[in-house]
């Protein structure tokens, strides 16, 4: 796992075991999957999160957010860019997706429907 901390003091955890870069962009995999992207101009650091401490954060997140730290699935993302795309808030959005704010922020600007420098409303 690692955690990712951005411009802002904004940060989010990826679980990765595998880091390329495209386009100016860092991509983040798990198991052979994209499991998260970021925009290296927007990347302050890494860290590498200790697994037993990361588990017991993905249980407590999947409480509330049942898919936090799950791969999107392409329905999930249609689901994301439709709503999005209709003026879905955020609220809406956590609720519909099951996932946490950080992980639908990271997901809009990875299909280029969120600029690095906006906020989810």
């Amino acid at each position: 796992m690692l955690r990712v901390l951005l411009e802002d003091d904004d940060y989010c955890d990826v679980p990765a075991d595998l880091m390329t870069f495209d386009d100016g962009a860092v991509v983040f995999w798990r198991d052979g999957e994209e499991a998260g992207r970021h925009r290296q101009s927007r990347i302050r650091s890494l860290e590498l999160m200790d697994s037993r401490s990361m588990t017991r954060k993905i249980k407590a997140a999947r409480r509330n957010h049942p898919k936090a730290f799950r791969p999107w699935t392409p329905e999930d993302e249609q689901l994301l860019t439709d709503m999005f795309r209709n003026g879905a808030g955020k609220d809406e959005l956590i609720g519909a997706l099951g996932r946490q704010e950080g992980g639908i922020a990271t997901r809009l600007r990875g299909l280029g429907l969120l600029l690095d420098d906006q906020k989810l409303l």
